[in-house]
């Protein structure tokens, strides 16, 4: 089933979510603005898109904040809608090797934080560097497969490109706050793979 709108879920525990909603919001906001454009620039995918925090409680030993928390969380919210999930926590079980999860309708991204005391021009730039490549990472495994590619395309090459920003010389796409590309030496605001090699 294809989705025709991108919900980005903040998920914050319940006592600090005021707290990420004032120092993240206006990050993850014009992001997930951005990853609009992305998907239609990029991957001729034209979607809704939304965001709003998840504020948990974090619960006992069998209801601790995971992986299968956040699926049953999708499923409770309806299949049809893309959900991607901004989670404080890594994904203990995964089969990506940016800290994420990926699945029909379903992303999930570790959302790294600088150390707290970080001024906002720091932590915007800590999570252009840190969280968006790994956000398109996720975004772009779904893209291909709602484009109708093959797993060895939206897995395997994917990954390939990944290891291939990582471990060697190929950059990443920087974007200013205007969504224009430029270079790494120059004021960004967003990072993501290189589609154009998918």
């Amino acid at each position: 089933m294809k989705a025709d709108k991108l919900f980005f879920i903040y998920v914050a525990k319940n006592k600090e979510w005021q707290e990420r909603q004032q120092e993240d919001w206006g990050y993850v906001s014009s992001m997930s603005r951005f990853f609009k454009w992305w998907a239609r620039r990029y991957f001729d995918i034209e979607l809704r898109v939304e965001a709003d925090i998840l504020p948990v409680i974090p619960g006992k030993l069998f209801d601790r904040m995971s992986l299968a928390y956040l699926i049953r969380d999708h499923s409770d919210r309806g299949n049809d809608v893309y959900h991607f999930y901004l989670a404080y926590f890594k994904p203990f079980w995964t089969d990506c090797n940016t800290e994420g999860y990926t699945a029909e309708n379903l992303g999930i991204a570790w959302w790294q934080r600088p150390d707290d005391g970080a001024s906002e021009i720091k932590r915007y730039a800590f999570y252009a560097d840190k969280n968006c490549p790994r956000v398109s990472h996720v975004l772009a495994h779904e893209f291909l497969r709602m484009k109708g590619r093959t797993k060895k395309d939206y897995f395997g090459k994917v990954h390939d490109l990944w290891d291939s920003h990582v471990y060697k010389d190929h950059q990443f796409l920087h974007f200013d706050n205007q969504f224009k590309r430029v270079r790494k030496e120059d004021s960004y605001h967003f990072v993501t793979l290189d589609p154009a090699e998918l």
